[in-house]
């Protein structure tokens, strides 16, 4: 049995598939099984040190990495990116750190490949709001630390196959975009840590991107994390700043040519209110620990570098925190959330 699975999804034009599975295999002091998941990509024709997985049609992110995890052997599953390059101590430096069954998540830090000294990810920071950018983003890699974080990089990040599985996997109804952090929160509430190693490096051919089909998805994920994972109490505190902020992203997305998308995801909200009452008790019942715990893992000001286009002024950080430190930290037993 291989000590390890890598588990790579593949959609569409994968012009580095054949140099990550490359790059896995080259992998030092582990055994690694490559189980691509081809969710629709001709990439996948004659690839070559790896074990294709068709579902038959494109299950979305979250599917594919469920669909490559049953398929795997190994106790400890990687999920790579098509677009990541792992070096070759980063897998064992992972499953390495997994062996303390105090830890669930363990996520790499993601370098830029085109700027190969800065940092794509070393974990990212999560709002109370749910909102999540990449942690570190054009910081030095040299400066990259090993520890606690609200949520690992869905780039490359590893877990016991087993804790995954207990979990659910990634929620397949996110399709994309906020899986990583919906599982790490879930990680949490588990009273496992998740965190991220500066030893175990990959490289990210990075394209980010905003249209509006994404940031619709985006904010349609943002509220089944908020809504499924904070006890009812946080929730009651949390709400003016919800409402707050969906009154402002409401007029940002009609300026910015996204309305529709963000309404759409208010009536899936509204007409699967069913599966998101039953995922918020699945949730519920598997946490050992309460929002006073988790939250200090979270922030309540939001910093991000201009291109993720999610700054806020000064003056509403300044607002937001004092309303966390008067009614949310007090509410939930915590003192103000810090990154």
């Amino acid at each position: 049995m291989s000590d390890i699975s890598a588990v790579v999804c593949a959609y569409g034009e994968q012009p580095f598939l054949q140099t990550v599975v490359a790059a896995l295999h080259a992998s030092e002091g582990v055994d690694v099984e490559v189980v691509v998941v081809d969710n629709g990509s001709p990439d996948c024709a004659g690839l070559q040190g790896a074990r294709i997985v068709s579902p038959g049609y494109n299950t979305g992110f979250a599917g594919g990495c469920n669909v490559g995890a049953k398929a795997a052997t190994a106790p400890i599953v990687a999920f790579i990116n098509s677009d990541a390059l792992v070096e070759p101590t980063a897998l064992r430096a992972l499953a390495d750190r997994l062996a303390d069954p105090g830890v669930g998540l363990v996520g790499a830090t993601i370098v830029l490949a085109e700027e190969p000294d800065l940092v794509n990810s070393w974990g990212n920071p999560v709002h109370l709001l749910g909102f999540s950018w990449a942690g570190g983003y054009g910081e030095p890699v040299a400066d990259a630390r090993t520890g606690s974080r609200a949520s690992v990089s869905g780039a490359v990040f590893a877990v016991r196959r087993a804790d995954y599985l207990a979990l659910g996997g990634l929620d397949e109804t996110y399709f994309m975009y906020g899986e990583d952090l919906d599982l790490s929160l879930r990680m949490w509430l588990t009273g496992r840590r998740v965190e991220v190693l500066a030893e175990a490096r990959a490289t990210h051919h990075y394209d980010f991107s905003r249209n509006p089909g994404k940031l619709g998805l985006l904010e349609r994920n943002r509220y089944m994390t908020v809504l499924s994972t904070y006890q009812g109490r946080t929730l009651v505190a949390l709400a003016p700043l919800l409402l707050a902020s969906e009154a402002a992203l409401l007029l940002r997305s009609r300026r910015e040519g996204w309305l529709s998308q963000k309404t759409a995801g208010w009536r899936w909200l509204v007409t699967h209110r069913r599966h998101l009452r039953r995922r918020r008790n699945r949730i519920q019942g598997t946490r050992v620990i309460p929002d006073a715990d988790l939250l200090t893992h979270l922030r309540a000001t939001i910093d991000p570098p201009p291109r993720f286009g999610i700054a806020m002024a000064p003056a509403v950080q300044t607002l937001i925190a004092a309303y966390c430190d008067l009614v949310v930290a007090r509410v939930a037993g915590v003192r103000r959330p810090t990154g």
